[in-house]
């Protein structure tokens, strides 16, 4: 890196996601040394978001360490060569006795009985010492050096069309970015995370278009982790289903049974209340398998699902902060598509009630929000002053306004309101969006939350599906997309009551 021109660290930056700081770095004329000497007040005045100024620094900070610790290993490595030739030749202890005299084996052998096998270990550790820093140096160029494959004749012609990529499309890219790590990484099957980021961040860069609302790195990459771990899945017969079991403390051909299998349900039942907030191994299954068999029942027992809810809270809050994927969550928790439980997990994890603070929201803010110029002449506003003509009862065109004040919300910060819920369309973004048809119509209008276009749950009403939309950005920890981040902002402003709005 001493060595780079500025051109070589504006590469880096697009290569690490800091492409904004490249104008600045080449205005100030930064190149390898310069970036190696930067210190905290240069870094300041070089970088405004504070966010981007941590990384800078984190990465400037893990180079110098590894490059001591290359330093180090190198200077290992000429003391090995020195001391111990045979081992960097690759030669073995016993190969080293053999080419010896008699003498020579017998004072080897004292010398070791007297250190008890201290030079022994010393050989061994050198020798692992070389393996992990030729490893390590090998990933490294592996990281530096990645350039995207030359894609099928059938991809590059939907690339070239700049526009999304439909599904199987999308598994034709992945699937060719799989064998293209693979043979990178001479057969393994097990990139780490800064090889994901590296390749992940190569197509977006080489196709913009593909970061679909700020989200698609996110995407791509968990869809790449995915295909990695479909095509290293291992298909074991029962001989080594046996052997396995061995291994880890099982009897041969039997399992180990735990002592919640035997009891019957009321017993579990009793138990339940004693146990930590944090489960593991075959009690936390106990609780998973019975959430999954309740879910399918149409007589369910609300309050022990409150009590399973809050025992597994933790398995599901590591979960998504690892970034599992939605369906997996969804497979092991399903009463998350249930609205009450969507608001009793957000209630859980922020002490708040996010439906009444909705409806207090909807009552206080309606009538503002249609009486805005911006708004006057909105589509949703017009047909809401013809249905208003039709009714007379109150309830009735409360109802209607508090709905239409829900659907205009974005229009009124000027943001992008298919982010924010789609009225009698179908939903493209991937993020929580709110589908609603036949708004104004008390009979027939239907509210539902799709999350990455399928959907989540059905809502009763306008003040739900808000509920419900602010909910679900929290509860799955999906960051907010920039082009609708005004209008949530401002209903997370008044939900956790930062600031008078």
């Amino acid at each position: 890196m001493e060595n780079w021109s500025v051109e070589q660290v504006c590469n880096w930056l697009k290569q690490r996601n800091l492409g904004e700081l490249v104008p600045k770095f080449r205005e100030e004329e930064v190149s390898g040394a310069a970036l190696l000497a930067l210190n905290d007040r240069m870094v300041q005045q070089l970088v405004k978001k504070i966010g981007h100024q941590a990384v800078l620094m984190d990465l400037i900070k893990k180079y110098h360490q590894q490059k001591s610790g290359l330093d180090s290993l190198t200077g290992c490595c000429e003391t090995t060569s020195q001391k111990f030739p045979e081992v960097i030749s690759g030669a073995t202890d016993r190969q080293m006795l053999n080419s010896s005299g008699h003498v020579e084996q017998k004072k080897y052998l004292c010398s070791s009985e007297n250190e008890k096998g201290l030079i022994d270990h010393r050989v061994l550790k050198q020798k692992k010492n070389v393996k992990s820093f030729f490893a390590r140096h090998k990933m490294l160029q592996w990281t530096s050096s990645y350039d995207l494959p030359d894609f099928p004749y059938d991809v590059k012609c939907v690339l070239a069309e700049k526009k999304c990529p439909d599904h199987s499309m999308r598994i034709r890219i992945i699937e060719f970015l799989q064998a293209d790590m693979t043979k990178y990484l001479e057969g393994s099957l097990y990139p780490n995370s800064q090889q994901y980021n590296v390749v992940v961040s190569a197509l977006l860069q080489a196709y913009p278009f593909l970061d679909e609302d700020g989200n698609g790195f996110l995407l791509w990459k968990r869809a790449l982790k995915d295909r990695f771990k479909y095509v290293r899945r291992p298909i074991e017969d029962d001989e080594q289903v046996l052997r396995n079991k061995c291994k880890f403390g099982h009897r041969r051909g039997q399992t180990r049974k735990s002592p919640f299998a035997e009891n019957k349900l009321g017993d579990v039942q009793v138990q339940i209340e004693e146990e930590p907030a944090y489960l593991k191994g075959s009690t936390m299954d106990l609780h998973i398998k019975w959430l999954k068999q309740e879910y399918m029942k149409t007589q369910r027992n609300w309050k022990e699902v409150d009590n399973k809810m809050n025992v597994t809270i933790d398995i599901r809050r590591k979960m998504i902060s690892n970034k599992a994927p939605l369906k997996d969550i969804l497979r092991l928790f399903p009463f998350l598509r249930c609205p009450y439980q969507l608001f009793r997990e957000f209630q859980l994890l922020t002490h708040m009630d996010i439906y009444k603070k909705t409806v207090g929201i909807l009552e206080i803010y309606s009538e503002n929000i249609l009486s805005l110029y911006v708004v006057r002449n909105n589509p949703i506003n017009i047909m809401l002053q013809e249905n208003l003509k039709q009714h007379t009862e109150e309830d009735v065109l409360k109802y209607m306004k508090m709905t239409a004040a829900c659907l205009l919300l974005p229009d009124v910060f000027g943001d992008d309101s298919s982010l924010f819920v789609a009225v009698n369309e179908e939903v493209k973004a991937v993020t929580p969006v709110l589908e609603v048809k036949n708004p104004f119509n008390v009979n027939s209008c239907e509210f539902a939350l799709y999350v990455e276009r399928e959907e989540l749950a059905q809502l009763d009403d306008c003040t739900m599906a808000l509920a419900a939309l602010v909910a679900a950005f929290h509860v799955f920890d999906i960051p907010c997309p920039k082009r609708i981040h005004r209008t949530l902002k401002f209903l997370e402003s008044l939900v956790f009551e930062v600031r008078n709005p």
